[in-house]
């Protein structure tokens, strides 16, 4: 977030540059009483590198919002698997209660079959403390029996017969019968009922055994289920900490990812008000552009209508001998046309300007045929040029000059053989004879005179 803000900072102060040292110019440019070819190319170039320096921020703002596009979708994508491992947690959260609930469920079966297993273990006990009171009380009536029949082997059947032979009467010996057939009886009954009894208890016993022996398995089924249950339980608790894990890890990257975004928006931001800025600076020197070239044309206009007036200035004060004419000539032994008028003088002498107008060319050095020189647009096509001078002109090219203007100083750079001024004129590009301008002017050479053009016969 520091690293974004202190970007943004450079990029403003940037901007704030730019447009310090951009706006001045223009509005230097639009008040500007003249405007000079110079000032016209400073707004261009500047133009062209604010075109420049948009095409770049453009380009770094369309790779920005590529970016930005690209950080949105990995965002949504992991916001996605958050909610979805959320929902995944949810899940095993519900399974692990589920889970639990089952535990508990198969716990109480298992509380359950034990408190049956305990009501049957209390039923064997006491069916087999009955049957053992039932053993003992047999064991008793058996050995009853068991001495009845001692006795009855010991007497034989004569005991019986002995204790008929005692009855007195026939009643008294049919009661003695009833009671040996009783006693018989009795003791038979006796034998049975406690073999019955002990078949009973004895079944009852399996029985019992059987259904604790199926209950017990059915316990053992439970516990193996709630051992299952809490190994599932257990992986379930695993897994939901493995997502929990997870999700701590997504939530990172949700928030590194969201922090990228932010970082790139804000990347995004600045670009976009450079941008911004650089269009305001384009329209305003494309404006200011626009008036210089205006103004420029209208300097230009301004100046039709004086062109042949008459009234043009000598550019050599005083200096109005003729060392070569327009035309043809000989120089050094070879005939030449000559493009201008050479007016000795000597080296430093000031030259002025022949008419009002814009400096419409200057040379960048003097390694020229023409040395130093300068050319000087009028309007209406006519055009002067100053060669030979002994430095640089020291006017700019696109500076407005007025008649009679100082522009520069005799020399004798460029192809000379002495310090002269070579003076010219072109009309629409073609050369003219400058002299023609001065009619009323008497100028000497060649060992005569004359008033401007008017060359006495044979002087060239």
């Amino acid at each position: 977030m520091k690293n974004t803000l202190r970007r943004a900072l450079v990029v403003l102060l940037a901007l704030a540059m730019l447009f310090t040292v951009l706006l001045p110019a223009v509005s230097i440019f639009a008040h500007a009483s003249t405007v000079t070819k110079e000032d016209i190319k400073a707004l261009e170039d500047e133009l062209a590198g604010i075109s420049d320096r948009k095409k770049d921020v453009q380009a770094r703002l369309a790779s920005i919002r590529e970016d930005k596009a690209k950080a949105k979708e990995a965002l949504d994508l992991v916001t996605e698997q958050v909610l979805l491992t959320e929902q995944q947690i949810s899940a095993t959260q519900d399974l692990i209660a589920a889970t639990q609930s089952q535990i508990a469920a198969t716990q109480a079966q298992i509380d359950e079959s034990q408190a049956l297993l305990d009501q049957y273990d209390a039923d064997i006990a006491q069916k087999e403390a009955d049957i053992a009171e039932l053993e003992q009380q047999e064991q008793q009536q058996l050995e009853e029996y068991y001495a009845q029949v001692r006795w009855m082997d010991e007497h034989g059947s004569i005991s019986y017969l002995s204790i008929l032979f005692q009855a007195s009467s026939f009643s008294e010996l049919l009661d003695y019968i009833t009671i040996i057939r009783d006693l018989i009886a009795y003791n038979d009954r006796i034998v049975t009922q406690l073999r019955d009894t002990q078949t009973e208890l004895a079944a009852a016993r399996d029985e019992l055994q059987t259904a604790r022996d199926a209950q017990a398995q059915i316990q053992a089924q439970l516990e193996e289920q709630k051992a299952q249950l809490e190994e599932q339980q257990a992986q379930q608790e695993a897994q939901k900490a493995q997502l929990e894990a997870q999700k701590a890890q997504l939530e990172k990257d949700k928030a590194e990812a969201a922090a990228l975004m932010e970082q790139i928006a804000a990347s995004e931001s600045e670009a976009a008000a450079e941008a911004r800025q650089l269009a305001a600076a384009e329209a305003e020197v494309q404006r200011a552009l626009k008036n210089a070239e205006q103004k420029y044309a209208e300097q230009l206009a301004a100046l039709n209508g004086n062109v042949n007036s008459g009234d043009w200035y000598w550019p050599l004060n005083g200096k109005y001998g003729i060392s070569s004419l327009f035309g043809g000539r000989y120089l050094f032994g070879r005939w030449e046309s000559h493009t201008g008028t050479d007016i000795p003088a000597a080296g430093g002498t000031p030259i002025h300007a022949a008419k009002d107008g814009i400096v419409s060319y200057v040379s960048p050095n003097k390694n020229t045929s023409y040395g130093w020189y300068c050319m000087i647009s009028h309007g209406n096509g006519y055009t002067t040029l100053y060669a030979h001078q002994c430095q640089r002109p020291i006017v700019s090219e696109g500076q407005r000059v007025s008649k009679g203007q100082v522009i520069g100083y005799v020399g004798t750079t460029g192809n000379s053989t002495g310090n002269h001024l070579h003076f010219e004129l072109r009309v629409n590009g073609v050369r003219n004879d400058v002299l023609r301008l001065y009619p009323n002017v008497r100028f000497t050479g060649y060992g005569t005179s004359w008033y401007g053009a008017n060359y006495p016969a044979g002087m060239r």
